[in-house]
């Protein structure tokens, strides 16, 4: 069950990473009005939080796998 857990927490850490990456080509676009960069900022740093997040959990789960 932890496995099953870890790699959902995974899955869910790369989704938060492709939305950093999305949100960072937005914010460092010139095109774009200023303060839609810095709205895209705002949610890269925080889909970054969450991927972080999630891979501590991952990381959790998988200590726990491993040791039973």
């Amino acid at each position: 069950m932890e496995a099953i857990k870890a790699g959902i927490e995974k899955v869910k850490e790369a989704v938060d990473t492709k939305k950093v990456e999305q949100k960072l080509e937005k914010a460092n676009d010139p095109n774009v009005k200023p303060s839609e960069r810095l709205e895209a900022q705002l949610e890269a740093d925080i889909a970054a939080a969450k991927a972080a997040d999630h891979h501590d959990k991952a990381e959790i789960h998988v200590s726990k796998h491993v040791a039973h």
